[in-house]
């Protein structure tokens, strides 16, 4: 009779490895038992793999926490931007705007995020195009990361600076000032700033009436011909609205001491658009090559490219029997990274959909955030995650259902939590699967 092999049998085994039971010989001796009735445990770490490089497939462009901004030339991986296209809001409605008056200025503010805010470059010089959307979000529809927004560039400001800009001024609000906060700054254009005192009355005295003639904006990076291995990517806060000086917003100036502010609509109305490319040769070569093994491939944010890797003759440890899984981590080693590229803090390890997606969810060890693993490791160079119940669940579903479910896993850039416009080349000639097991009699 055939006894399915629960998930937690590695917990078992190794309860009673730590607390009732001798070591010898690499088996696990139950005390009463003798020797006729040991476990075997058993270790391998030589399981032939495959890995290589893979389209991204679409990930969500809004409900993230930040938003990215930015242009990268990569060495190793090509180009790479990150644009916002964002609703506005308003902060203060006004009925009986003036809107027949000509306005002093518009200043458009976004705060950084404190801690990993940027990636490249910090000082890199950026050109950025400001622009009103022509195209409004749809309620009810999803907007991934590889999707954009139609714009209207009669009216844009363009920006020419480093991204996050230290402030000490304080920043003019009414007969007052406001606190200064570190990001990006920019006065708008003249044109800019008419247009946005001369919408109609209504769109000034709530939200549903302002979005009728007012979208939104784009913000877009339009800097060409970054040298390699230059440019930036930096993580702005659009969603926070803890004050008035500190969140994201526009400022229009009027009547001399007048100040009417624009604010945001949150992550729901807020989209990170990224276009990946064109690739470097090697990276290119890896994406028209797929099932190839190579010892060096790539994952990096904004939908652009992953890692599969597939482990193909993983059930044969099954041939005699089923196995008990008591642990499982599979560990890969990073190259090729600096002060400005450097590693990014955390990665995922997602299944497969089905045989022929490069969708994906969550194995089931991510279940368990305690164990799960995939932080980086900055003396190893590395990142570790368990896999214990995700072979497991491969090795049941053979022996039991004798269905083949065995594969692979993808190795990405998370887009959230935390945002950041990361790479990561992959040392695949260190890279370890490692598997203990025992068989139950």
């Amino acid at each position: 009779m055939k006894i399915r092999v629960p998930f937690l049998v590695s917990t078992f085994c190794a309860s009673l490895f730590l607390f009732s039971c001798d070591k010898k010989e690499g088996n696990i001796s139950i005390d009463g038992q003798g020797n006729a009735n040991q476990l075997n445990l058993l270790v391998t770490d030589t399981l032939t793999f495959k890995a290589y490089t893979i389209d991204e497939d679409s990930i969500l462009g809004t409900g993230l926490s930040y938003s990215l901004l930015g242009k990268l030339n990569d060495g190793l991986m090509g180009e790479s931007t990150a644009s916002i296209f964002a609703q506005l809001s308003l902060i203060e409605p006004k009925s009986n705007f003036p809107n027949t008056e000509e306005p002093d200025s518009a200043v458009l503010f976004i705060p950084a995020v404190n801690g990993l805010n940027h990636y490249g470059n910090r000082n890199y010089e950026h050109s950025i195009e400001i622009s009103t959307l022509t195209e409004g979000f749809e309620t009810g529809n999803l907007y991934y990361q590889n999707n954009s927004l139609a714009i209207d560039g009669s009216k844009s400001t363009i920006y020419n600076g480093q991204l996050i800009n230290e402030y000490t001024d304080s920043v003019r609000f009414r007969k007052g000032k406001l606190r200064a906060y570190n990001g990006l700054k920019i006065k708008l254009s003249q044109e800019m700033a008419k247009h946005l005192m001369s919408l109609p009355v209504e769109a000034y005295e709530n939200n549903d009436n302002l979005i009728k003639y007012l979208k939104g904006i784009a913000i877009q990076p339009i800097s060409s011909g970054i040298p390699s291995n230059d440019g930036s990517m930096c993580v702005f806060d659009l969603n926070n609205v803890i004050s008035t000086a500190y969140r994201a917003k526009i400022l229009l100036y009027y009547q001399d001491t007048q100040t009417f502010i624009f604010g945001f609509s949150g992550s729901a109305k807020t989209l990170n658009y990224g276009k990946t490319g064109p690739y470097s040769e090697e990276v290119k070569s890896q994406l028209n090559n797929p099932g190839t093994h190579f010892d060096q491939t790539f994952a990096q944010a904004l939908s652009g490219v992953k890692t599969k890797v597939e482990i193909p003759y993983l059930t044969n440890l099954i041939n005699n029997g089923n196995v008990a899984i008591n642990k499982a981590t599979i560990e890969f080693f990073i190259k090729d990274y600096s002060e400005n590229f450097f590693a990014p803090p955390r990665m995922n390890l997602y299944r497969p959909v089905n045989r022929y997606s490069n969708r994906n969810f969550l194995i089931l060890d991510a279940l368990n955030t305690s164990t799960y693993g995939g932080t980086y490791d900055p003396i190893r160079k590395s990142y570790k995650f368990t896999v214990t119940r995700h072979i497991q669940s491969i090795l049941n579903e053979k022996f039991f259902e004798n269905n083949d479910v065995n594969l692979g896993l993808y190795l990405a850039v998370p887009s959230d939590q935390p945002v950041i416009g990361a790479r990561c080349v992959i040392d695949q000639s260190k890279t370890k699967i490692h598997i203990t097991y025992s068989k139950p009699n």
